[in-house]
């Protein structure tokens, strides 16, 4: 106002009085305005700059009523120092006069319903922001969220949020790398969480002098903070502050309630996402152990049913008959149904070994075509001719081998279950980069492509397998990709054109310094050796 006063005495002053004043007056006190007014309003600018939310428009208003000031006196100075009739330069300067005092009017004391109008969007950011927050898995970086969500409402320096445990009678207060813990009646925050009300320290280190260190280091000149209640539970304090008194006013202890009772909202509504997410956990490991006792119970049953039956057979054979020729088609019925027995029993240990990390303890350097030939021969000794790819180099791999020959195994078998009649599997062996890929293709039923991301679950079967009698527990392909992650590769389903299915993993190849150890003369040969039969010079298909 007084600034208004004298802006306008200068605009409604005469000439003839004017002339009183020398012109050097006149530019002196033109060149001070503008090197003060200047300043402040560079000055403000910046500031308004560095600060956020409400504090950041009034700066903004600061700054513009300081340079209308500056206007408004340049004019008016400048129109009774060069011209006659200075009457038009004189109603511009009051018009910049009356703007430059509603700017500061606003920057400094602005009304309830224009702070309140000013605060709506970050108050509005905060409220939808929140609402996601209850998702956040990480306690600690919701804490941090919410206290610069609420330093942003209020255009403060900071605020923080302190978590009570009542238990042990402290408050957590989150940090970039952690937690600090204090008495629940330390601090500001501390007090208004003990005392259960609204406080307002003007002067924090005067107020609470045995932090005064703290509050100097965090530049929290002026503290509000409120309690964070739900009901009947003391859920811990926001404490918001700044570096200097004028940034709050009465008003904003309301808004403080509000973010503090927000706040209170979310830690529940976490609290029982957690809740609701460790109720699911519960439940779906119930469904898991009830499908595995469905589908172990289903297929243990048919073999030992097999097995059973069989025995009995025989067994009342002998009685009758002690001399009685054994029925070679029985006791081979005997033997396939006890390996697959087995087969079933193993499954269910590689799962737990796997889940457990214990499966893979082996690892040695291995030329993987060694690997395909050894599987290779043992399905010749059952009459399957394998169609076996591989490179002419040695492809060497750090490997429990007895995991890989099994992985391999499990998807030949599959192959072979779900395979067109008559048509053997392929198996390819193919460098990918820094990488060795393993294929297995077959040409049978394929599977749908819907289903094509849950077929490596445990116990997860195909829709179109239905019509197969012999698909195990639906643990194989589970096994398989644990076994390749075990190994630092991956593993994938991919349609084989023209129908089917093709298994692709691949494993990290070992440097070169260990192709020949794993060649050694005591190991088993390499393919192009006498291990498969043929000198390969360049990539070969072998049938067995």
């Amino acid at each position: 106002y007084v600034v208004v006063g004298v802006l306008g005495f200068v605009g409604s002053t005469s000439l003839p009085e004017v002339e009183q004043v020398s012109a050097v007056a006149l530019v002196a006190a033109i060149v001070f305005f503008l090197a003060v007014g200047g300043y402040a309003a560079v000055a403000f600018t910046i500031e308004s700059r560095r600060t956020r939310g409400i504090t950041r428009r009034r700066m903004a208003a600061v700054s513009v009523g300081a340079f209308l000031f500056i206007g408004a006196v340049v004019v008016l100075f400048l129109g009774q120092l060069l011209l006659d009739d200075p009457s038009g330069t004189r109603a511009v300067g009051q018009l910049a006069a009356l703007l430059a005092g509603a700017a500061f009017f606003l920057g400094f004391v602005p009304p309830t319903w224009i702070r309140r109008a000013w605060r709506e969007p970050d108050l509005r950011a905060f409220l939808e922001r929140s609402i996601h927050l209850t998702r956040e898995p990480d306690e600690r970086r919701l804490v941090l969220e919410l206290g610069r969500m609420a330093a942003d409402a209020f255009g403060a320096s900071g605020a923080a949020l302190g978590l009570a445990d009542e238990s042990r009678g402290i408050l957590r207060w989150a940090n970039q790398h952690g937690w600090d813990e204090y008495g629940s009646d330390e601090f500001v925050g501390g007090q208004a969480f003990t005392e259960q009300r609204r406080i307002v320290a003007l002067d924090a280190e005067q107020a609470d002098p045995e932090h005064a260190e703290a509050y100097r280091t965090s530049s929290a000149h002026t503290i509000i903070a409120a309690p964070v209640t739900s009901e009947h539970r003391r859920l811990g304090a926001l404490a918001v502050y700044a570096d200097r008194a004028p940034i709050f006013v009465e008003d904003d202890l309301w808004l403080l309630e509000l973010l503090a009772d927000q706040s209170a909202v979310v830690l529940e509504a976490r609290e029982l996402t957690a809740h609701l997410s460790e109720i699911r956990a519960r439940e779906d490991a119930t469904r898991l152990k009830e499908e595995f006792l469905s589908a172990a119970a289903h297929d243990l049953r048919t073999p030992l049913t097999v097995v059973l039956g069989q025995a009995e057979l025989l067994e009342r054979r002998l009685q009758r008959d002690p001399e009685a020729r054994i029925d070679p088609a029985g006791v081979a019925r005997l033997t396939r149904e006890a390996r697959r027995l087995r087969d079933l029993v193993t499954d269910l240990l590689d799962v737990q070994r796997l889940d457990q990390a214990r499966a893979v303890m082996d690892l040695s350097p291995v030329d993987l075509r060694d690997v395909l030939e050894e599987v290779r021969l043992r399905y010749v000794e059952h009459e399957v001719a394998l169609r076996v790819t591989a490179p002419a180099a040695p492809m060497v791999a750090s490997i429990d081998r007895s995991r890989i020959e099994q992985t391999i195994d499990n998807l030949v078998d599959n192959a072979l279950k779900y395979g067109a009649e008559g048509e053997e599997p392929e198996v390819r062996l193919e460098a990918d980069g820094e990488e060795a890929a393993i294929s297995v293709i077959d040409h049978g039923i394929g599977i749908p492509e819907a289903e094509r991301d849950r077929i490596f679950e445990r116990f997860f079967r195909a829709s179109n397998a239905h019509s197969i009698t012999d698909t195990g527990i639906g643990l194989g392909l589970y096994i398989c990709r644990r076994i390749v992650e075990e190994h630092g590769g991956r593993i994938e389903h991919l349609p084989t054109p023209g129908g089917g299915s093709t298994f692709r993993f691949t494993l990290p190849l070992v440097a070169a310094a260990h192709v020949a150890a794993a060649a050694a003369p005591d190991e088993a040969p390499a393919v192009g050796r006498d291990g498969w039969g043929i000198p390969l010079t360049a990539d070969a298909t072998i049938d067995g």
